[in-house]
């Protein structure tokens, strides 16, 4: 994934691309939030800038988001190697 605005913003397509879920995750992390690794404190995505209705984001916010949602979301369960025959 590349940034291509000057001011390292991302829309939401990117934001989903960035950390491998759907753009519908990353509006639900801003609309509805999501909890902590701990599950004791809900914390929201920040919008960082709108131009009309889409949003842009911080990437660090977003990678911070998908950090910790990672584990309930079963993204970071060690796959089972096989070994293709």
């Amino acid at each position: 994934m590349r940034i291509t605005r000057g001011d390292g913003l991302i829309d939401r397509d990117q934001a989903a691309e960035l950390c491998g879920v759907s753009p519908d995750a990353v509006t639900a992390w801003t609309v509805r939030g999501y909890k902590t690794r701990d599950g004791k404190q809900r914390l929201w995505l920040p919008v960082a800038k709108r131009e009309g209705r889409k949003p842009f984001y911080d990437p660090i916010e977003v990678q911070k988001a998908e950090w910790h949602t990672r584990r309930r979301g079963r993204r970071d369960i060690p796959r089972p190697f096989s070994i293709a025959a």
